[in-house]
């Protein structure tokens, strides 16, 4: 028992504003005391009153609907001021909805959470008016009862900043939308940590991710096409995972089913800019992506090929990449980052080589610009190929430039790599690498 008051305690230090604080304490001691009935009158009371410097906070920075909601209030507490019964009904019927209105008109709250903060508004009822229960037997609720809206209350409104919702999601749109918005993961996650991002409800991680996945298909969202929405992604997975992830999952498999035909490839460069998300489309949209990177116009599939580096679009990655030209696989390296998924392409284009003009073209297009990714293995295959597989390269100015490379480089040892070129018909290049050595020394 002492444990779960400890960690009750603690719900004081997530509230917000100062007298939020105070009325969750006085909830506190009130649950302490046992007197469940008042606690939860309480956490009602500071429900209430946060909404409303909420709606306040947000009218005070021009939000259209929260401006209207307010001048509504506004106009209430005139009212009573007045001394007119009016008001006091019109404040009464706010009280009773504002749940429904900040989640339905600011977004504040999803369903589930709603419905938890519907079920304190009724059981506020039931405890602070006899005329609710039969007579003479007051209603009493349990000490769980009264934990749970104590902790809904604070988890759901008064832990949260003043912009949730739609105001919140039109603020993250615009910051992501910015053209100086990074694109790698880790600093579009520090980009974040000052938005909305850094405490957000699971209302606004859903409502986010659905603004992100079909503003990216929509010409009139500030998301439209950009690619950055892909690392933002990435992070609300790393970060909100138990939240983000069935809502990526659900979202984006159903824009890649329904998205039409000349949007498809634009979404399948959204899904190839993000590995993380690549698995977690379902099996329906797979087959459609399947068929895009196997018969689609070259010109689209290939910003999109990075998907197959996930297993369930590796063996259709892999063939398209077997039909693309020299020239094609190149700006794949170059431009689309796609070494690893070019490589078993690359090499095997160079061990079919009949010629030195082929054998040039393709070490100076494909191999030197994958070199950083060639292991030891790469290598030793590349200068065996003169003797396994017949491919002209001993002569080739580039293959000589490509050992060269490799001599500097020492992903070989000396000895080893003159030994191993030897055998394998380039004799010439052994006395060429020892007159570059001496020379160098």
């Amino acid at each position: 028992m002492s444990d779960s008051l400890a960690d009750l305690d603690t719900l004081v230090l997530k509230c917000r504003a100062e007298r939020s604080r105070d009325y969750i304490s006085e909830s506190i001691q009130c649950y302490k005391a046992g007197a469940y009935r008042s606690a939860i009158v309480n956490v009602w009371i500071a429900v209430v009153f946060d909404l409303v410097d909420k709606i306040r906070d947000l009218a005070l920075a021009n939000d259209a609907t929260a401006q209207r909601i307010n001048n509504r209030y506004e106009t209430y507490i005139d009212q009573i001021n007045e001394g007119n019964d009016q008001g006091v009904k019109n404040a009464l019927d706010f009280e009773r909805t504002i749940i429904s209105t900040c989640g339905t008109e600011l977004g504040f709250f999803d369903h589930q959470q709603m419905r938890d903060l519907q079920r304190l508004r009724e059981d506020r009822h039931q405890c602070a008016h006899p005329s609710f229960q039969s007579a003479g037997i007051p209603h009493r609720p349990n000490a769980e009862l009264a934990r749970l809206h104590l902790r809904n209350a604070v988890e759901h409104v008064l832990s949260q900043p003043p912009i949730q919702g739609r105001a919140a999601i039109a603020e993250l749109l615009t910051t992501i939308a910015s053209e100086y918005f990074p694109r790698d993961h880790h600093q579009a996650s520090i980009a974040l940590l000052q938005t909305p991002l850094a405490n957000p409800s699971d209302a606004l991680v859903r409502g986010l991710v659905d603004a992100l996945i079909f503003g990216f298909a929509n010409n009139e969202s500030p998301v439209f096409a950009k690619t950055q929405v892909g690392a933002v992604l990435s992070v609300l997975l790393d970060s909100h995972r138990a939240v983000a992830e069935a809502r990526i999952s659900q979202q984006l498999s159903a824009l890649v089913r329904q998205v039409g035909d000349l949007g498809l490839p634009s979404v399948a460069r959204l899904i190839a800019t993000a590995p993380e998300i690549t698995g977690l489309i379902d099996e329906a949209a797979r087959v459609r992506l399947n068929e895009f990177l196997r018969v689609g116009p070259e010109g689209d599939v290939l910003p999109a090929l990075a998907v197959g580096r996930h297993p369930s679009f590796a063996n259709a990655a892999y063939l398209r990449i077997q039909g693309l030209s020299i020239d094609r696989l190149a700006t794949a390296i170059q431009e689309h980052g796609l070494g690893t998924l070019v490589k078993p392409q690359a090499l095997q284009l160079l061990s079919e080589s009949r010629n030195w003009h082929a054998t040039n073209e393709i070490i100076e297009k494909l191999v030197i610009p994958l070199f950083d990714s060639l292991g030891r293995d790469d290598v030793e295959r590349i200068i065996r190929m003169p003797r396994e597989t017949g491919a002209d390269l001993p002569g080739s100015n580039m293959y000589s430039r490509f050992v060269s490379q490799v001599d500097r480089s020492g992903v070989i040892p000396r000895l080893e790599l003159d030994r191993l070129l030897i055998e394998n018909h380039g004799e010439y290049i052994v006395e060429n690498l020892q007159r570059a050595r001496e020379a160098a020394e």
